[in-house]
């Protein structure tokens, strides 16, 4: 029965060991373990894995790969390279994921080249990598993929402009807006809310209806202030059957927008039964001023229910500057000895 189930993730004296297992699941294992290597082990960790990039388990090279990654292994950058070849198609993709993380510019030439490979998957990991490694300067090698042949790969540059949050990015997100594709339109309206630019509202009003992307349509609806946007939100935030913190997104965006039907269901969020969105809501009734919220969220002093206390005194911190019952709370918080009262008189200092 063991054999069904992967070893526990070996501590790093162990990994350094089993790097050399015949066993490829201690191997892989091992590899990842050493990505999280301890202050001033970082070097013995690099040597152990480096062997590991061309090991004949295409699981323990991603495992390699990421960690090289991870622990910015400049030396290792050739052999990492050399994998945006590999005959394993999950290798190639974490390779060139590694290849950003590394963050050494002389890399970004490997990566243009990989956006005229002809696998999607490599083109469109090509392009994340290069707005990691590049920021703003990638606008340009970025570019010349907006009319790639896949829809996906079009879609993810659009992601990848949009991560930049640069006006430069607006050019290039606005020329995918009219894609004949909807999911990459989707993708360059996301994108340019992120840059500030209120552009692709129309679609960001069309994703209130999509399950995976309300929530960050709601987010940009309201950060943007878009007029005529109110009732599509409004009708999102009362909806019982959508997840709490998507419905606390879309009235934290009606607030923005002035809108009355804003501040109750934020409200109801912050005392509901569940918990899951308890600490989302409180966060931003901070971010928003709502004093009239203040007692809600200082209530979550004495009983978190579920919240992240940390979370509730940064959120007092901001509400104290409009209500005395928030600071009255943050002073209260600030007398305990927990990361939540440490947080709490850092706060106040």
């Amino acid at each position: 029965m063991n054999a069904l189930f992967p070893p526990l993730r070996p501590n790093f004296g162990a990994a350094l060991r089993d790097v050399a297992s015949a066993n490829p699941r201690a191997r892989s294992a091992a590899a990842e373990a050493l990505g999280a290597a301890p202050a001033g082990r970082a070097e013995e960790a690099k040597e152990a894995l480096r062997p590991l990039v061309d090991d004949t388990s295409g699981a323990v090279r991603c495992a390699a790969i990421a960690s090289l990654g991870r622990l910015k292994d400049a030396e290792a950058l050739d052999d990492i390279v050399a994998r945006f070849e590999d005959l394993d198609p999950t290798v190639r993709q974490v390779a060139l994921i590694a290849a950003g993380d590394v963050g050494d510019p002389s890399v970004a030439p490997a990566l243009e080249r990989a956006l005229k490979r002809d696998e999607p998957e490599v083109r469109f990991q090509a392009l994340a990598s290069l707005a990691t490694l590049l920021g703003p300067d990638a606008i340009a090698p970025l570019s010349t993929c907006l009319d790639d042949d896949d829809a996906e790969v079009r879609a993810h540059l659009a992601e990848a402009l949009g991560s930049l949050e640069v006006e430069a990015a607006v050019e290039p997100l606005a020329a995918l807006l009219t894609d004949r594709a909807a999911r990459v339109r989707q993708s360059a309206a996301m994108g340019l809310a992120r840059c500030g630019d209120a552009s692709g509202a129309d679609e960001l009003v069309g994703l209130l209806t999509d399950r995976d992307r309300a929530f960050e349509a709601a987010w940009a609806l309201g950060e943007l202030k878009v007029e005529g946007a109110e009732e599509p939100l409004a009708r999102l935030a009362a909806s019982v059957l959508k997840p709490l913190a998507v419905r606390a997104a879309a009235a934290a965006a009606l607030v923005r927008l002035e809108d009355p039907r804003g501040e109750p269901v934020l409200r109801r969020v912050i005392r509901a039964f569940r918990s899951d969105a308890r600490g989302y809501a409180a966060q931003l009734i901070g971010e928003l001023r709502l004093a009239s919220l203040a007692p809600e969220v200082a209530k979550l002093v004495d009983r978190p229910r579920g919240a992240d206390p940390v979370v509730v005194v940064e959120a007092l911190s901001k509400l104290a500057e409009v209500s005395e019952v928030a600071a009255d709370a943050l002073a209260r918080a600030a007398d305990r000895d927990d990361p939540a009262g440490r947080r709490a008189r850092e706060l106040r200092e």
